[in-house]
């Protein structure tokens, strides 16, 4: 271990000298790697260390929080000393022993990310970068990424437990430019999991960075969307990233307890859809947010967050947990030992329905097909959001008619949910990171494809 249970009893003890009812220390040994073609040569091969330790203090409402990067004993009890001086009290809990919590181990590695050579990655990156070069002499720039992350960390609170977790993370990601008479348009792709190097085998880099090509070439001709008020139809996978900023977030218990979202007071109630359940699971083999232990050491789950339309749990902390008397479901969590930690999402996604994509596309007379999506905005405070789709298509007569650019979709999250319709039986999964208050950190989004009524969608093609 980084930490001896000795050293933690004795920083636990110093932290909660002065009545704090819990103490906790997080330590944290990463390193990542990172490999980047661009403009065809090796742009980049880095590495980084993350390494260093925080430690939460808690009185009744009150939390400090403090890190360092040195781990020495010396370092530690001064900073649990320093942190304990906001409270004036006597110590009233103790910590005498400590206990290692069993660990399941899901999502280890297959192959690890030093059995391969750097050469050998490069390799493997440019086969797809050559694809997207071959795919159109409008491609500009192939840019190729392979990063990969190897965490340790070490969890010791005043609840006398100890988790010790590790964390292996891969991701591949080729974005590819198009130009054509001054106009750029680029196409995306970034698969990754809770995996190491045998994401090369299910991971084709020929046909993903040939995939992000056809897109940036097919919007350099594509039409301006129209504008109006839309039946919208949103695609599985990245889809997902709609319900995850505009209902994901106001369903975190850091939201819920500061009285920040639309769905205060609303666990029991309907809030979507009769069509509408959704989870959020950081138990999935593999998955890109997945962990074995959230990041106060308590093990994640799988949370049903809407069944049937009714609101039936929020994402919750043990912090903001303590303040709405909900238990913890396993989803605190921290980009790293310099953030404190808070409640987050980890693979969130809507559960698949009865209709068939092709059903659903047949069964809209007009409308907007929206494959997947740049990103947007959300004020948590209103559920009002603005997102701008990456890839968009008109639907004509039940039939998928042509491709648009530059459509954005806005409205609000608890209107979303409502008006949703129509649910696929295709659900998956797309990988990105979420920034919030703790930083950034890797989450799944997820849906089949739904439909949407009445959304308002954003274009320079004219009204509809």
């Amino acid at each position: 271990m980084i930490l001896s249970k000795q050293v933690g009893i004795s920083v636990l003890n110093e932290g909660l000298k002065t009545g704090a009812d819990f103490a906790e220390i997080f330590v944290q040994d990463e390193k990542s790697h990172a490999i980047v073609l661009s403009h065809k040569r090796v742009e980049a091969v880095s590495g980084k260390a993350t390494f260093g330790a925080g430690i939460r203090l808690i009185k009744g409402k009150k939390v400090v929080y403090g890190y360092t990067s040195d781990l020495s004993k010396k370092s530690l009890m001064k900073l649990a000393d320093d942190l304990s001086a906001s409270f004036k009290g006597e110590q009233s809990v103790k910590v005498d022993e400590l206990h290692i919590v069993r660990n399941p181990n899901k999502h280890q590695p297959i192959k690890a990310h030093d059995s391969m050579s750097d050469e050998e990655k490069i390799a493997y990156l440019k086969k797809g970068e050559k694809a997207a070069y071959d795919y159109s002499p409008l491609i500009v720039n192939c840019q190729a990424n392979l990063l990969e992350w190897d965490e340790k960390v070490e969890i010791f609170n005043s609840k006398g437990k100890v988790v010790v977790d590790n964390r292996t993370r891969t991701r591949v990601v080729f974005v590819c430019v198009g130009m054509k008479d001054g106009s750029f348009q680029s196409g995306f792709a970034g698969p990754g999991g809770s995996e190491g190097l045998e994401i090369f085998d299910r991971v084709d880099p020929i046909k993903t960075a040939s995939d992000c090509a056809k897109t940036a070439v097919d919007l350099l001709s594509a039409p301006e969307c129209p504008s109006g008020k839309m039946t919208v139809v949103i695609g599985n996978a990245f889809g997902g990233v709609i319900f995850h900023e505009a209902c994901g977030h106001p369903l975190e218990a850091t939201a819920i307890s500061h009285n920040s979202s639309v769905f205060c007071g609303k666990l029991g109630k309907k809030i979507a859809s009769d069509v509408v359940s959704a989870i959020d699971d950081g138990t999935i083999d593999h998955g890109w947010g997945s962990s074995n232990f959230d990041d106060e050491g308590e093990k994640t789950s799988k949370n049903l967050l809407i069944k049937d339309g009714v609101l039936t749990n929020y994402m919750v902390d043990n912090y903001d947990g303590s303040r709405l008397n909900l238990p913890s479901t396993g989803c605190c969590r921290r980009q790293s030992y310099k953030f404190l930690p808070t409640t987050r999402m980890t693979n969130t996604y809507i559960c698949g329905g009865k209709s068939t994509p092709e059903e659903i596309i047949k069964n809209t007379k007009f409308g907007l097909y929206c494959v997947s999506f740049n990103g947007g905005s959300v004020d948590p405070t209103t559920d009002k959001f603005n997102f701008t789709a990456s890839k968009a298509y008109i639907i004509k007569d039940g039939k998928i008619d042509h491709l648009v650019k530059d459509a954005s979709l806005v409205g609000y999250g608890y209107e979303v949910l409502m008006n949703i319709d129509m649910v696929g039986n295709d659900v998956a999964r797309g990988q990105g990171n979420c920034g919030a208050a703790s930083g950034s950190c890797p989450v799944d989004v997820g849906q089949p494809t739904i439909r949407v009524q009445n959304i308002t969608v954003g274009g320079r093609g004219g009204n509809i």
